[in-house]
């Protein structure tokens, strides 16, 4: 075992040339009697993130299967993400593995690490042709820090309540950010830091190639139910923010969990000349962005919206819109 974990940390200083720490977990006493039969335990922080390296005794009678619910066992009794770690596997295991999503290392062979945007095989590097898109989880994180003017370092627990999403799901999305290099994270007694850019201007204008707009699809209504979660979105919320004409037929966002839980209580048109409103629906609910509790959505991911449009009137008041935020 201890040539294991030698052989795993040359690989990665070879590999992404940062040293790492692993060193054995402590405190297992959570994790079920027969996890201990087949896996050592240990703490690895690898680029200021930390896991739980997971180290397979005899990989031979672990299947990909057994090994994606050992590593749910793992996280939910850690809430830590585990990584399996072990001296070789097959490549149709190495596929299946991928398919699950479960982060692996196999020194000199493959490294997986998806939540930090990180697969590398056999040494080499799979290039991007175009920055990563980040997922609607990942957006929301850091446009809600530049729309809240964040200044001070949060947790994935803070973002989690802040947010609406898992505790899980926000590590997940603080390591891919800190991938991109637009924040840095740091572990402080039992919490995990993040900080970002002081600057939101600085840090909008470095976050733009990874953001994408937040609608998913395009609805029409004949009416409008004014209990629904909507904001106003599109022509009508750039309107709020400049001198444009509010457009005749309304526009409004929703978010995509909102929109199956109520869309069977919509009086949903097939004809946009029919309908009394137009209904953006969003991948993210506007309503975590929206600055306080108003039912307009936040003008950066208006401005995602609507960005890739021709028209010069939208071009102008997106200008407008941005130049009149006090960054």
């Amino acid at each position: 075992m201890i040539d294991l974990i030698n052989q795993c940390k040359a690989y990665l200083l070879k590999t992404l040339g940062a040293r790492v720490s692993l060193s054995a977990l402590e405190k297992t006493s959570g994790l079920p009697f027969f996890l201990h039969d087949h896996y050592a335990f240990y703490t690895l922080k690898l680029l200021n993130e930390e896991f739980i390296a997971v180290a397979a005794k005899s990989h031979g009678e672990l299947t990909p299967a057994a090994i994606r619910k050992h590593m749910t066992h793992v996280n939910n009794k850690l809430d830590l993400q585990p990584v399996f770690l072990c001296e070789t596997l097959t490549a149709s295991n190495r596929k299946r593995l991928i398919e699950y999503k479960i982060p692996f290392i196999i020194p000199d062979n493959q490294l997986y690490l998806p939540d930090m945007a990180i697969d590398l095989r056999e040494h080499f590097i799979k290039a991007r042709s175009k920055p990563m898109v980040f997922g609607p989880a990942t957006q929301a994180v850091l446009l809600y820090i530049i729309a809240q003017k964040v200044t001070g370092p949060v947790t994935p627990k803070k973002l989690a309540a802040k947010l609406g999403y898992s505790k899980m799901s926000m590590s997940r999305s603080i390591g891919l950010i800190e991938a991109a290099k637009l924040g840095e994270t740091e572990i402080d007694g039992k919490n995990r830091l993040v900080h970002f850019d002081k600057d939101s201007r600085d840090l909008w204008g470095k976050a733009l190639p990874y953001l994408k707009t937040p609608i998913k699809k395009i609805g029409w209504l004949k009416s409008v139910n004014d209990t629904a979660p909507f904001h106003k979105a599109g022509e009508s919320a750039l309107a709020h923010f400049s001198m444009l004409t509010p457009p005749k037929q309304p526009v409004y966002a929703i978010g995509f969990n909102h929109w199956k839980q109520i869309k069977d209580r919509l009086d949903i048109s097939k004809f946009p000349d029919e309908a009394a409103c137009k209904l953006e629906i969003w991948s993210y609910a506007p309503a975590i962005l929206a600055k306080d509790n108003v039912n307009i959505v936040d003008p950066f991911s208006l401005y995602l919206s609507l960005k890739d449009m021709t028209d010069e009137r939208i071009e102008s008041a997106l200008e407008e819109m941005l130049g009149a935020i006090e960054w």
